[in-house]
């Protein structure tokens, strides 16, 4: 059989099973990806005598300000989009409540992620038909030590190892081979940095358990003492 020609972009292994994303759709995901694992490696660099110089400032938070800035940006196309919902909404579709969820959470089956506001969203993902939901909660369970971010990423980006993103692999029932890429992802991840909000909410870190301070709370909240509702 004839091999299929492949786009210069792609790299030369790409699987035979595995659809071509367009030049677009494959540069937005590298991007996307560059971007978040270089801000939370550079997050989670150990910082014990730090010199501060107006030149730092510049440099350093210069490239975590902007990192941060396409991140919430993000954040909120998908907030608007669907592809994250709130907690009511993410309960509705998935037709469970909130002790599910917060159990969910808990075991590392469910990942959230924080939103302009300050309140957690959650992917929308495992409300697709096409995939089992267990399977997609096996999956996050291996991805724990990541950030939510990266998660996230690790789920919708083109992974050269599937030849699709996680979530085209799932649908196509290739559990073990999502698996085996997650392991894959994680095996060099830098260590999860807690959030501010985690950090003043005296969650112990590295958590037992996945940290349980109320997601709708802001940073202005734990400031000011505020208890979870």
């Amino acid at each position: 059989m004839t091999k299929r020609a492949l786009p210069d972009y792609l790299p030369a292994d790409w699987p035979d099973y595995a659809e071509i994303p367009t030049l677009d759709e494959w540069l937005v995901a590298q991007e996307e990806e560059r971007i978040a694992e270089k801000a939370f490696t550079e997050m989670a660099k150990p910082r014990r005598h730090p010199t501060v110089t107006p030149e730092s400032i510049a440099a350093g938070d210069a490239f975590m300000a902007e990192a941060h800035l396409r991140a919430a940006e993000m954040v909120k196309r998908q907030i608007e989009s669907k592809e994250l919902l709130t907690a009511d909404e993410f309960c509705e579709v998935l037709e469970v409540d909130v002790d599910w969820l917060d159990d969910a959470l808990e075991e590392y089956r469910v990942f959230a992620i924080t939103g302009p506001s300050g309140r957690a969203y959650y992917p929308a993902f495992y409300a697709d038909p096409a995939i089992h939901r267990e399977h997609v909660e096996r999956v996050t369970r291996t991805l724990a030590v990541l950030h939510p971010r990266s998660q996230y990423l690790f789920y919708t980006t083109v992974r050269t190892s599937l030849g699709e993103t996680p979530l085209d692999a799932l649908r196509a029932g290739r559990l073990d081979d999502v698996i085996t890429a997650a392991l894959g992802a994680t095996a060099d991840a830098p260590p999860r940095v807690p959030s501010i909000v985690e950090v003043l909410g005296g969650e112990a870190w590295p958590p037992k358990a996945a940290p349980r301070h109320d997601p709708s709370q802001s940073f202005a909240d734990v400031m000011k003492g505020a208890k979870p509702r």
